[in-house]
């Protein structure tokens, strides 16, 4: 496998194309529905003045992100209702008036969310955070505005974020039958990255021993945070079934405190807003269609991405932090709240040397396409969460995206954006590149003046869950002789191969721990020193 990272941040990067800027891939209806969102058509968004028109995007309408220290100030809150009350419909935070004291400054920048509501005196409305936030924002402009232009400009919708290039999940996709961008356009089934239906992944058994890993090491062991589907039986990590914990030992942890954190939030704003809960770490459930059984799109993806790591950098330990459904969806509230939780731990390591809590690299194998056409460095939320991170020195690496367009992907598009006071490293992209002598470039691969590294992102081999099965069967048996032909979706073997720059991006992390290892003693923990040795790892590369 392959990892290119770009001095050069500018040679030869395609730039933007105006053509593609609204192009989207349509997520099925059964997938927006089932989490509680809708696609943002700039033809018939509404815009208030002074704004431009938006972009394409994929947000949960009955919802708003707002950082919870506003929040904790009914005044704020009353002039947004007041706002709200020319539409009929009023906000009202997820579990409640938010009393308790942040641990800290940051976690009181933690964006959560407010649900809308329709107000018991109102007409039948539609419930959407697009239009009530355009009214917001026009309240809050003008020479005497109602609102605080510094309180609206950090309220948001909460968008939707995904991991794989082949929306699936309606029979006639997940049976072979096309329809979908991709199939259409050559990329699905049928195409060298198409492998089977309802994903680009197939079964393989691999005739290797695990990496070797030393039992005790001479340093602290770098850790990468990957926030994904969480983790699934295998052998390498000592999970024989989904009873317990990874062992101690094993190069495979969870995040138990973080998780709970994540489920409690679904569950306060589930009881209005379609919302899947994501109950623990297990990847789980693996169909996304019961009544007929496929595996879905992303069942196994985290696991996957926890053995590139121990493939490429097995002295890694991997901190897998669930986020992402197993359709490939994950929601924007969640993903900010791991974020900001993983700064409070390091912040804390750092002040306290408690070396077990530190992270080093994040790896984000997700993304968005963000709804405002300016190449602005907070866009959403999601800056201020990640400038957390790269202040405190922790590497993040992030996925360029699938869908073979220019436009900028968040996070990984801030890579040419300054970020966390120019303490560490900026936000590394990843690109992927095909498994071939030349490695070129991926065809789905996004790309662009803002992705800065590229590597190995199709037919990538790795762990996948060994208790996976799908209803999919060998096309022909032979009775009574025990021959017949290959069953797609058996993964009791243990592994897979799989394409997308979600597999580039911890290469990549991988390859960043191998160069921490290499660049001093892992055992000291302060800033400063995390801070110059990220710089170190990264100039070595």
């Amino acid at each position: 496998m392959v990892v290119r990272f770009v001095r050069d941040e500018t040679a030869e990067a395609a730039t933007e194309d105006a053509s593609t800027l609204n192009e989207l891939p349509a997520p099925p209806r059964q997938l927006l529905d089932r989490h509680g969102a809708r696609v943002l058509d700039p033809a018939t968004a509404v815009v208030a003045a002074g704004q431009p028109a938006p972009r394409t995007t994929v947000y949960r309408p009955g919802v708003f992100l707002i950082p919870q220290r506003y929040l904790r100030d009914q005044q704020t809150l009353g002039a947004i209702n007041g706002v709200l009350a020319r539409i009929g419909l009023y906000a009202d935070p997820a579990g409640g008036d938010p009393k308790e004291t942040a641990r800290s400054r940051q976690l009181d920048e933690l964006p959560v969310r407010v649900l809308l509501h329709v107000r018991e005196d109102a007409d039948p409305v539609v419930v959407d955070c697009w239009k009530a936030l355009q009214l917001l924002r026009s309240a809050a402009s003008g020479e005497r505005p109602e609102l605080d232009p510094e309180v609206v400009a950090r309220i948001s919708p909460e968008h939707l974020l995904f991991t794989t290039p082949v929306f699936g999940g309606v029979p006639w996709e997940t049976s072979g039958l096309g329809g979908t961008p991709w199939e259409t356009s050559g990329f699905g089934a049928g195409s060298s990255y198409g492998r089977t239906r309802g994903a680009n992944r197939i079964p393989v058994t691999l005739a290797a021993a695990p990496p070797y890993r030393s039992e005790k090491p001479e340093h602290r062991r770098p850790v990468i945070a990957v926030l994904d589907t969480g983790i699934g039986p295998h052998p390498w990590f000592g999970l024989a079934d989904r009873s317990g914990p990874p062992p101690a030992g094993s190069g495979l942890a969870v995040a138990p405190g973080i998780q709970a954190a994540i489920l409690q939030a679904e569950l306060a704003s589930g009881t209005t807003l379609p919302t899947q809960l994501l109950s623990d770490y297990w990847d789980a459930p693996t169909t996304g269609q019961p009544l007929i059984g496929d595996v879905d799109t992303d069942t196994g993806h985290g696991l996957f991405i926890a053995g590139i790591v121990r493939q490429a950098c097995p002295e890694a330990d991997t901190l897998a932090i669930r986020v992402v459904h197993s359709d490939g969806v994950a929601y924007e509230a969640d993903v900010l709240l791991a974020l900001h939780l993983l700064a409070d731990r390091v912040r804390a390591a750092q002040a306290e040397n408690r070396t077990d809590d530190m992270v080093d690299i994040v790896s984000l194998s997700l993304g968005y396409y963000e709804e405002n056409p300016a190449d602005i460095a907070y866009t959403g939320q999601f800056g201020a969460a990640v400038a957390d991170l790269l202040g405190l020195g922790v590497l993040v690496v992030a996925a360029a995206g699938n869908d073979a367009t220019t436009r900028r992907f968040y996070p990984a598009a801030f890579a040419d954006q300054p970020l966390g006071g120019g303490s560490g490293p900026q936000v590394i992209s990843v690109g992927a590149l095909n498994p071939d002598v030349t490695a070129s470039k991926a065809l789905f691969s996004n790309e662009g003046p803002w992705v800065r590294a590229w590597a190995t992102g199709a037919g990538v081999v790795s762990t996948y869950p060994t208790d996976v099965r799908g209803t999919a069967a060998a096309d022909h048996e032979v009775p009574g002789y025990g021959r017949n032909s290959f069953d797609p979706d058996d993964y009791s073997a243990g592994f897979a191969v799989w394409d997308g720059t979600s597999f580039a991006a911890p290469l990549a992390a991988a390859e960043l721990g191998k160069a921490l290892l290499q660049s001093g003693d892992l055992a000291t923990v302060d800033r400063e020193t995390v801070v110059k040795r990220a710089w170190t790892a990264l100039n070595s590369l």
